[in-house]
């Protein structure tokens, strides 16, 4: 989103498998900000790189860094009018189970 504000977040939790059967959580931030410029996209998970005046830009490299380290991915797509980043970590039965019963649709 902009620095200004304005716009709206989404976010959206669920459970998805690869094409090679690894099931994970999804979480998915979506907003309706303007978008990531093609000639930013390359750069955003390198340190320090940030278009923000206050910015650090540490907040993405480290995201990375901590999803990477838990065998998880981070992705991202990117249009005018809104960017939804991914994040995809691998779940156990443990989890799994703990996911299902706070599932509020499932009484």
């Amino acid at each position: 989103m902009s620095e200004t504000g304005g716009g709206n977040l989404a976010l959206k939790v669920q459970l998805v498998h690869s094409e090679e059967g690894v099931e994970s959580v999804e979480v998915s931030v979506a907003d309706t900000g303007p978008g990531i410029p093609k000639e930013f996209q390359e750069h955003i998970f390198h340190p320090f790189y940030t278009t923000k005046r206050d910015g650090t830009g540490l907040g993405l490299p480290l995201s990375q860094r901590i999803i990477t380290a838990h065998q998880g991915n981070i992705q991202y797509s990117s249009f005018p009018g809104g960017t939804i980043f991914y994040v995809r970590l691998p779940t156990t039965k443990t989890e799994r189970r703990m996911y299902e019963c706070h599932d509020p649709d499932r009484r």
